[in-house]
């Protein structure tokens, strides 16, 4: 349970921007149920995805959402990937 309050605020954290400023108190879980997982830089066929490649930002119109996130680090890449991009699900091999 303590590791997924640790995911889960730090997913929070990164789907609002990594901002440090006070917000209302529901704003973390709206910012975090519309954010999407993105690609942050270019990623080659069959390498894995990591904090480096990959990141969380809204608007949550992709495959993966925010809580997706931690589950897709290392899986690998079904093919080449630009950045920045919303990740797909033809983009994750298996």
């Amino acid at each position: 349970a303590m590791k997924e309050l640790i995911t889960g605020s730090r997913v929070i954290h990164l789907a609002s921007g990594g901002s440090k400023q006070a917000v209302a108190q529901e704003e973390p879980t709206i910012r975090f149920a519309f954010a999407s997982v993105v690609t942050i830089q270019p990623i080659k066929k069959g390498e894995l995805f990591t904090e480096k490649n990959l990141w969380v930002r809204r608007p949550g119109t992709g495959d993966f959402t925010a809580e997706q996130y931690q589950d897709l680090l290392g899986k690998q890449a079904a093919d080449d990937i630009p950045e920045p991009r919303l990740l797909s699900v033809a983009d994750v091999r298996g």
